[in-house]
């Protein structure tokens, strides 16, 4: 399978996620669908020819009426096709976004009412459904969540989303594109509304220095240099970590360096999303995010 709940996270995880996932061993993993325990596999990147993936235990099958196994076949379909048809799109999934108000370090989870005899409480009951059999879609509070939904469903993009400090009712409308000058623009105004930006990033890390790190993307003024294209000068991320705590510091630049060794030499590329906006005032080439929160990294899967 390639998605399990993961306990301690509050949240699905994809299987390429165990690539960045920190003490992948030491959490819980459980079938979305069943809640029957799942164990990772095949996450050691230097070592594991395989990709990764989930698996139950020798012996264990997923419980009757499962359907996990199905939906993880429509999930792989869906990299590379449109799925919404005249019935709708065939899977649940989180079409409101609420950014929870308490200080924690990740904002995961999945807000759904919970009845007195809910086994999980993170779990949709089988009885929630939109009428026509279907499970109903869910607000979450994770933020990886609807960055997952977006590149993992590329061709489904005009799904409703309702992104709480974000104009805009569908994925498309929410998310933008971070695009690199053209011709001889001197720089490119991706305009100065809150939006979740993304875009891919350079091999090359940028480095912390006195308290925030500039992360230079892919996209830039592109320049050709002795019959080379070089990226004279990249769009980057300004992140200040002045009032993080230190444990999201930490774990911000290892997810940073982890995305970035694992597409360094492949044909894959890392991406970064962000809610924020572009400075228009100082530097158009200069972005900022507006909740440390509310950044996360994926592999990069755009139509």
């Amino acid at each position: 399978m390639d998605e399990a709940r993961c306990k301690e996270l509050s949240r699905v995880v994809t299987s390429e996620e165990l690539y960045i996932i920190d003490k992948v061993k030491s959490l819980t993993y459980s079938c979305d669908e069943c809640g029957i325990e799942l164990l990772p596999c095949s996450f050691q990147k230097d070592i594991n020819l395989r990709k990764p993936y989930f698996k139950t235990r020798k012996g264990i099958h997923h419980n009757q009426g499962c359907d996990a196994e199905g939906e993880a076949k429509i999930r792989s379909k869906g990299a590379s096709t449109r799925l919404t048809s005249s019935e709708g799109f065939p899977l649940a999934y989180p079409n409101r976004f609420k950014l929870r108000k308490d200080d924690v370090v990740e904002p995961t989870g999945v807000i759904t009412p919970l009845a007195p005899d809910s086994r999980r409480p993170n779990k949709r009951k089988k009885d929630q459904s939109d009428g026509s059999g279907r499970k109903s879609n869910y607000e979450t509070t994770s933020f990886k969540s609807i960055v997952n939904q977006y590149f993992n469903f590329p061709y489904d993009r005009d799904r409703a989303l309702s992104f709480e400090g974000v104009d805009g009712t569908t994925y498309t409308e929410i998310f933008s594109k971070i695009r690199s000058t053209r011709g001889k623009q001197k720089f490119l105004i991706q305009g100065d509304k809150q939006k979740i930006y993304y875009a891919s990033l350079p091999w090359k890390l940028s480095i912390e220095d006195n308290g925030r790190i500039l992360i230079n993307l892919s996209s830039g003024k592109w320049v050709e240099q002795e019959g080379k294209n070089v990226n004279e000068r990249p769009y980057y991320l300004e992140v200040d970590f002045s009032n993080w705590p230190q444990r999201s510091k930490s774990k911000f630049l290892n997810d940073y360096k982890k995305i970035i060794e694992l597409v360094r030499g492949t044909n894959r590329k890392a991406a970064i999303a962000f809610v924020g906006e572009q400075d228009i005032k100082d530097d158009y080439f200069r972005f900022y995010s507006i909740d440390r929160r509310l950044i996360t990294f994926s592999v990069f899967n755009d139509a």
